[in-house]
C-alpha cells in the first residue's frame, strides 16, 4: 500500500516538476521576448508628439496605440521578472501567485504582439488605399508629397520605356 502512494506521488511530482520547468522556461521566454521589444522601441527613430517621443516607423499616426504598446510590453516585462523571482526560493509555497504572473505576462506579450499586428495592418491599409488614391487622382489635384513622388517615379519609367 505504501510503494503504490510512494510511486504516485513521484509521478505526481514528475508531472509538476516538468510543469514547473515549462512554466519558468515560458517565463524566461517572455522576459527575453519583451526586452527585445523594448530595445527595438528604444533604437527606432522618434518624433515629438504633444510632448512624448513616438516612433515614426508605425505609429507616427497613431501615438496611443504606441502608448498602449509601451504598457503592455512594461506589463510582461514585470510580471515575468516577478514570476522569476517568486519562483527562485520559495516555488511551492508561491505557485498559485506564480501562476497569475504567468497568466499576466502570456495576456500581456499577446496584447502587445496584437498591437503590433494592429498598426502593421494600418499602415499596410494606408500604403494599399495611397495607390488606389494615385489612381484616381489628375495632374492638377495633387495634394500630398507622396503622391508627387509616385508620379515622379511614374514619369521617369515612362520615359525610359
Amino acid at each position: 500500500m505504501n510503494l503504490e502512494k510512494e510511486t504516485i506521488d513521484s509521478e505526481t511530482h514528475d508531472v509538476s516538476s516538468s510543469q514547473e520547468k515549462l512554466e519558468t522556461r515560458l517565463l524566461i521566454f517572455i522576459l527575453y521576448s519583451s526586452f527585445a521589444i523594448a530595445l527595438l522601441i528604444l533604437f527606432l527613430p522618434h518624433q515629438n508628439f504633444n510632448g512624448s517621443p513616438v516612433p515614426t516607423f508605425l505609429f507616427a499616426a497613431h501615438p496611443s496605440l504606441f502608448h498602449a504598446l509601451v504598457f503592455a510590453v512594461m506589463l510582461s516585462f514585470a510580471a515575468a521578472s516577478s514570476g522569476l523571482l517568486i519562483g527562485i526560493n520559495s516555488r511551492r509555497q508561491y505557485a498559485t501567485v506564480q501562476r497569475y504572473y504567468l497568466v499576466i505576462s502570456v495576456v500581456s506579450l499577446a496584447s502587445a504582439l496584437s498591437i503590433l499586428a494592429c498598426a502593421s495592418f494600418l499602415e499596410i491599409f494606408k500604403l494599399v488605399c495611397s495607390g488606389v488614391k494615385l489612381r484616381q487622382l489628375n495632374e492638377d489635384e495633387v495634394d500630398s508629397v507622396l503622391v508627387f513622388r509616385f508620379r515622379k517615379i511614374g514619369s521617369v519609367y515612362e520615359l525610359v520605356n
